[in-house]
């Protein structure tokens, strides 16, 4: 009997073992891990975790979709910083004279070691998009924004852009930092908040306004407003005083902001998958867009023209120019009319006082009856 009930404590003990390791293997226990992992900024074990889920969740659940979603931002990220580091590289090599011949071609490998590393993860980074686009749920996530913690010194990237290297350790921080940085701009970029249930308390410090703080905290401004009115200045918060700032409680995905971002680095990156860039923007443009008209196949050759990222950039580069140009003209133009307007003044002052010397001469005249008057009469001897 006692070895009868020694056998029923070893199954229920490999059953309940085994229910632990099946849960742990299952993708909301994964996605929680990754998610985890993801917030403390251990980017490798994160993409481990979400790059399980993507392998093995082939019902398309929720996590998977959350899982695509950070995994692409991850991607983007690390895409734009090396996109970044290379033009720092490549300024540093340009610095560089013939003479140092070594320290030219270390920056020139290290700027295209970045370049290529950039274009590789935009195969992975459009594959995993379209897999995201062919559903489009609406995901809410709850994930803590993240606070850059590689505190890099950006005086590095100007030593570098002088024609100088660093060392790897300092080079692995700036890699890490400008991650970090990039991580916490998509996120910033690519969601939304769709409601708001909890409010916290904090102290201002000097040169806080609420403006920032809705940016650093990414609440809406108008928000903010309404939570602290007892500021009368926006513009003008005292050390220490106590401002309400609201605690997201879900965080939705904004697809077209997505896409246009995702696709904005990759062809930064990669120019020679434009046509795979611009169908996945034409696709998630008819699949996401609020507008009445939505371009026919038959319109995709006139329409890749439209959204072609380097074109938008140009035309908005060249938008602002012409603003610049319209504002100094409209400024040299206001400059004449003042000048104008004050040599107008100055011939009205002089007409104004030009009538009065005549019209007091006039009044002179009429009081003295000049029509009798008879210069011989004058004691005054001509």
């Amino acid at each position: 009997m006692k070895k009868f009930g020694i056998v029923i404590v070893l199954v229920i003990s490999i059953v309940f073992s085994s229910s632990i390791i099946f849960a742990n293997g299952l993708p909301f226990e994964k996605y929680k891990e990754g998610l985890i992992s993801f917030e403390n900024q251990d980017w490798s074990e994160a993409e481990q975790y979400f790059d399980e889920i993507i392998l093995e969740d082939l019902s398309y659940s929720e996590y998977l979709a959350k899982s695509l979603y950070l995994k692409t931002i991850l991607l983007a990220a690390k895409i734009d910083r090396d996109v970044e580091l290379q033009k720092v590289f490549t300024s540093g090599e340009k610095a560089v004279s013939f003479k140092e011949g070594e320290l030219k071609n270390d920056l020139k490998n290290k700027a295209n070691d970045y370049k290529l590393s950039a274009k590789r993860q935009v195969d992975t980074l459009i594959g995993l998009a379209n897999y995201l686009l062919t559903n489009l749920p609406p995901l809410n996530l709850d994930i803590d924004f993240i606070n850059n913690r590689w505190d890099y010194d950006p005086e590095w990237i100007d030593t570098i852009k002088e024609g100088n290297m660093i060392s790897e350790e300092r080079l692995n921080v700036l890699e890490n930092g400008i991650l970090a940085e990039r991580v916490k701009d998509y996120l910033d970029l690519t969601l939304g908040a769709s409601s708001f249930n909890n409010i916290f308390v904090i102290t201002a410090e000097r040169g806080d306004n609420l403006y920032y703080l809705s940016k650093e905290y990414n609440v809406p401004l108008d928000l903010l407003l309404d939570l602290n009115k007892h500021i009368e200045d926006p513009n003008l918060i005292y050390p220490n005083e106590k401002i309400y700032i609201p605690k997201r409680s879900t965080l939705a995905i904004n697809y077209p902001a997505y896409f246009y971002y995702i696709s904005n680095i990759s062809y930064q990156a990669n120019k020679e998958r434009k046509a795979d860039i611009t169908r996945l923007v034409f696709r998630a443009y008819q699949l996401t867009s609020d507008k009445s008209h939505i371009p026919y196949p038959e319109d995709y050759e006139i329409f890749m023209e439209g959204i072609e990222v380097q074109d938008y950039q140009q035309k908005v580069t060249a938008q602002a120019k012409e603003i610049r140009t319209q504002d100094q003209k409209i400024n040299e133009m206001e400059a004449k009319y003042n000048e104008l307007m004050k040599e107008l003044q100055q011939l009205k002052s002089s007409l104004d006082k030009e009538n009065n010397k005549r019209n007091s001469n006039n009044d002179f005249l009429e009081d003295s009856d000049y029509e009798e008057y008879n210069p011989s009469e004058d004691p005054l001897t001509y």
